[in-house]
């Protein structure tokens, strides 16, 4: 049996976009274990910021042609999917881009706030020809995990254009395994973890959060009944009043509670917001699931459209 005592976590090296990191002393053979294990973790689970609905104005769609301006719509979109944000509410924000030409747009002119703050404010999203020129855009900003497909979604607004999202900050992982020695014994491994992001997360916060999930996951196993229900455990004390109640509050299976989450779900209010209608859009989310939010909502005098 290991030493916990004796194990560590140096930070080798570390900046806003990249961190290498090692750790040891480990078991002989969880190296990989662990490593593989983490690069998967990191780049599938951590949640990230992106733009994902944009409306400009004098354009309807994205093959409208704007004055001044050099590059198509199609152009311009597939630049604005490149800035990132570091954001941390669950609900969608809206910020707004308004610029005068002559010059070169960049994701610094964005109107950010307080609460949501650009990350890459260098990347390039239009060029302008003159002074005559202006661009004014109104950005949807939202928080989640993996990847967001446009026909996926719908708008009841004119004119406003639902763009692909990629939400993941992590966006490139490597590990290496070593064999290390701990007193006499060289049966061990040192794992060195090498992380790359695209600057809205750090790289050790990401790597923390990681191992977090990595062992929320395997807790699942850990307990059997929890398992075998695939049911979330519910807090025995009195549940509070408010709309900002997290959904896992709801006795609900673990695939859907992680479904709703995937789909920008994290708490009763943005259930209520959404509607029941669109809530049964998300994957995994069925009629069954639905009659139990239903009958939660009800019990607890809430009410969603």
């Amino acid at each position: 049996m290991l030493d916990t005592s004796k194990f560590h976590v140096k930070t080798v090296k570390q900046t806003a976009t990249y961190g290498k990191f090692e750790m040891s002393p480990l078991v002989g053979g969880f190296g990989h274990t662990i490593g593989n294990s983490l690069r998967r973790t990191l780049l599938i689970t951590i949640p990230g910021a992106a733009i994902t609905r944009v409306k400009f104005d004098g354009a309807n769609h994205l093959f409208t042609t704007l004055p001044g301006i050099k590059e198509d719509l199609v152009e311009v979109s597939l630049n604005l999917k490149k800035v990132r944000f570091t954001y941390n509410q669950n609900e969608p924000i809206s910020l707004v881009l308004d610029k005068k030409g002559p010059g070169v747009v960049t994701a610094g002119d964005i109107q950010d706030t307080t609460t949501c703050k650009v990350a890459n404010p260098d990347q390039v999203i239009a060029t302008l020809a003159d002074h005559k020129s202006n661009l004014h855009i109104d950005l949807t900003i939202e928080r989640g995990v993996g990847y967001s497909m446009a026909k996926e979604q719908k708008t009841d607004v004119i004119g406003e254009i639902i763009l692909d999202a990629t939400f993941t900050p992590v966006t490139k992982v490597n590990y290496q395994v070593e064999p290390t020695r701990l007193g006499k014994k060289s049966n061990y491994d040192k794992l060195t973890v090498e992380i790359w992001t695209d600057g809205s997360v750090e790289p050790l916060t990401s790597l923390k959060l990681a191992t977090k999930d990595l062992i929320s996951s395997l807790s699942q196993i850990a307990d059997p009944k929890e398992f075998e229900e695939e049911v979330v455990a519910i807090s025995t004390g009195p549940v509070s009043q408010g709309s900002d109640i997290s959904i896992e509050e709801i006795e609900l299976p673990l695939r859907v509670i992680n479904a709703l989450k995937k789909a920008g779900y994290y708490n009763i209010e943005t259930l209520m917001k959404a509607g029941r209608l669109e809530v049964s859009k998300a994957k995994n989310v069925g009629e069954k699931s639905l009659k139990i939010i239903d009958s939660w909502l009800k019990e607890r005098g809430f009410a969603w459209k």
